[in-house]
């Protein structure tokens, strides 16, 4: 028992303390995990919006430096993504720096975390 409690205590604080680049990714697949066990009932609207801007930067990665900025633009709080999925993937309008297949992508990671982000 004693054993377990060490270990777990380690994982905690590599956890928390692993902003190096080689941790990192490991951390953020973990938390992402763990947040998608969590039943969507007991999620904040904050986690959702922070797992948003998460996807969003991780997507905005294989994009243009102006795909980028409206993504980033896009997930700056709650009523810009509201405002995001109603206005290019409810009306399906036109956005002449985000098209194809990034808005596609983009529209997914909206909608899988959008009944988290309302609260419904």
């Amino acid at each position: 028992m004693k054993t377990f409690f060490w270990f777990a205590v380690v994982v905690l604080l590599l956890i928390t303390f692993s902003d190096r680049e080689p941790i990192k990714p490991y951390r953020d697949t973990l938390y992402e995990h763990v947040l998608e066990m969590i039943p969507d009932s007991w999620q904040s609207d904050s986690q959702a919006l922070g797992t948003i801007q998460r996807k969003f930067s991780e997507l905005g990665k294989t994009l243009g430096q102006g795909q980028q900025e409206l993504l980033s633009k896009a997930s700056a709080d709650k009523a810009s993504i509201v405002q995001f999925r109603q206005r290019y993937c409810i009306d399906k309008d036109f956005n002449p720096v985000l098209f194809g297949e990034p808005l596609h992508k983009s529209c997914a990671i909206v909608e899988e975390y959008y009944s988290r982000l309302i609260g419904n």
